[in-house]
């Protein structure tokens, strides 16, 4: 499996190495990693099996093909790329579960002009397919709280139901207003309570917005608001241009690529992911192109989003496929075209109910697609869960 439209173009792979150093790793900053010239825009960087690349600077390059392991350096890292494929043994990390990435991580994934950079991911995508490895490590955030006090028009300042850890800067929505909470503002922190309680806004709430101790007759438990937080401090994203085509990036954990010929030898990936942040995420009308996509993955140990947020979506939230075992936990979907989670059976969840109370969609937004089998799941009534399983009656879905 290799890139398409690069295949005839430039490449560039860690030098030979003279003396074998087991566990050495290279950094891209040296000029001896490259045999003297460093990657650029053109290139596809393929880190072979066997070997070991830091990240320690900012990078733009065509293309990440890795069958060894990638890691990032403890400092801020922007890469801009058109595409990253972890393949075979190989590994992509930031960070760890017990030691997470403490720096700004952003990875900006845009492919200009629009074409297939491999037969079955298309293009703007980060992939694990064939027993690959992505695991993104943030620190993990107190993803959204209900809204304590009921909040007017006008207020600068609300009162959130228990504790969080934001700070100024960061960006949150406050949604409510009954089923999939249709009534949004987005705002920034300009200042946290120490108790981490009060959340100063830095522009004052348009509308009214009911909280948890609010004196309301016959309120139902989905019209009290809850606030979200959006910003992380690793970011996977599409392109500035994503806004204005509706084709973002996308992140698919696979056993094999879609549309490809099961591989009698397949094997199942890992994608592994805590605090990290999915935006302008999804490719309108395109099969297989969602956020995050888990696809005929088997159950293998290790996969899971937790604590993360994927908003700006223009396909969907996250999708479960023919795979078992993903762990789907205290995430936020904000916005999304379509339904907010989808998982293919009731039996591949190992907790339903913790699914349905732990993640929360924002605002799933009705939308037609042209491909039949995507029609079949309904976006018309969008829902936050959608368990599609042959047990169930057509168009029933688990709403939250």
């Amino acid at each position: 499996m290799g890139f398409l439209p690069f295949a005839s173009g430039g490449g560039a792979s860690l030098a030979p190495e003279t003396v074998s150093v087991p566990g050495q790793v290279h950094a891209w900053s040296d000029p001896l990693t490259w045999s003297g010239r460093l990657p650029g825009r053109r290139d596809v960087v393929q880190v072979p099996a066997g070997r070991s690349l830091l990240i320690d600077q900012d990078i733009d390059i065509a293309a990440l093909e890795i069958a060894g392991e990638v890691h990032f350096a403890d400092r801020d890292i922007r890469v801009e790329c058109d595409g990253i494929l972890v393949t075979g043994a190989g590994v992509m990390r930031a960070g760890a579960s017990a030691a997470p990435f403490a720096h700004r991580l952003t990875l900006t994934l845009g492919c200009t002009p629009e074409r297939d950079l491999i037969d079955g991911l298309g293009s703007k995508f980060m992939a694990a397919v064939n027993g690959g490895r992505i695991e993104l490590n943030g620190p993990r955030r107190t993803g959204w709280v209900v809204l304590g006090d009921t909040v007017a028009p006008g207020a600068i300042v609300i009162r959130l139901a228990e504790p969080t850890d934001w700070n100024a800067g960061d960006r949150i929505a406050i949604a409510s207003g009954g089923a999939e909470l249709p009534l949004v503002e987005e705002r920034t922190v300009f200042g946290m309570s120490p108790d981490g309680l009060h959340v100063t806004l830095d522009a004052p709430m348009q509308h009214r917005h009911l909280g948890q101790h609010g004196r309301v007759r016959n309120a139902l438990p989905g019209a009290i608001a809850k606030v979200a937080l959006l910003s992380r401090s690793i970011v996977v994203e599409g392109d500035t241009n994503a806004s204005r085509t509706s084709i973002g990036a996308h992140c698919i954990i696979a056993g094999h690529a879609p549309g490809e010929p099961f591989p009698d030898n397949a094997r199942g990936s890992v994608g592994s992911f805590t605090g990290v942040e999915f935006r302008r995420m999804g490719q309108f009308n395109r099969t297989n192109r969602y956020p995050l996509y888990w696809h005929a993955n088997g159950d293998v140990p290790g996969n899971q989003l937790v604590d993360c947020v994927i908003h700006q979506s223009f396909q969907r939230g996250v999708v479960v496929a023919d795979t078992r075992g993903v762990r789907l936990h205290g995430n936020v979907v904000h916005k999304p075209l379509g339904h907010g989670f989808i998982v293919d059976q009731a039996d591949q969840a190992q907790d339903v109910a913790t699914m349905l109370t732990t993640n929360l969609t924002i605002r799933p937004r009705r939308v037609r697609f042209a491909d039949p089998a995507m029609r079949d799941l309904y976006e018309r009534r969008p829902r936050s869960l959608w368990i599609s399983d042959a047990r169930r009656p057509a168009g029933e879905g688990i709403s939250q």
